[in-house]
């Protein structure tokens, strides 16, 4: 059992390398769920596991590196339960008598391509982030906006470096693609 004054310290430690940090892992969270309410989720649920094993956090290795893990861990394994959930119609009739689902799903917030109207590029970005697949999403997400060494994301994604260079490079292309589609169509399509 840690006594109150090995608590604090850790706590102080957690806190100290979380605000170096913090950022960069919101952002990874955000770029791989898509909206503000799911990255929000994913990071808050990412720093209590962290904070639950920070007892076998290896000091040697990058704190950012050992968080994107968790994260990415975590994302995947809702990815994978979703994935397993059955679907529900929208065609099908409502389980309410009486209550369309156009009631019942309604909702007063904003989308996130709504939310970022004046920043049209951000957006194209985030739609084609979004299209890729989740390990090249990952891969590409940790290399060109946070910044990691393919050493890193390699021991993030659990996989041989070579595999991340592949997946790198293969979601720049399909990035690249993407873009120049979502860039050539015109506004009222994109938001579909």
């Amino acid at each position: 059992m840690i006594g109150p004054e090995e608590e604090s310290f850790r706590q102080a430690e957690f806190v100290a390398l979380l605000k170096k940090n913090g950022d960069k892992v919101y952002n990874f969270a955000f770029r791989l769920s898509g909206n503000e309410q799911d990255a929000w989720d994913l990071f808050q649920e990412t720093l209590m596991k962290a904070y639950s094993r920070f007892e076998s956090y290896d000091r040697s290795r990058p704190f950012d590196s050992w968080l994107f893990k968790i994260l990415q861990n975590i994302y995947l394994d809702e990815r994978r339960r979703i994935s397993r959930k059955p679907a529900s119609s929208l065609d099908a009739p409502s389980p309410f008598p009486g209550k369309p689902w156009e009631e019942i799903l309604a909702g007063t917030d904003l989308s996130p391509l709504d939310r970022f109207t004046k920043e049209e590029n951000i957006d194209l970005v985030q739609k084609a982030l979004a299209d890729l697949p989740p390990l090249y999403r990952t891969a590409v997400i940790l290399c060109d906006m946070e910044g990691l060494s393919y050493e890193a994301i390699a021991e993030v994604m659990s996989c041989p470096v070579g595999t991340v260079r592949s997946r790198v490079h293969q979601a720049r292309q399909l990035l690249k693609k993407s873009f120049e589609d979502l860039s050539n169509t015109p506004k009222d399509r994109q938001l579909q």
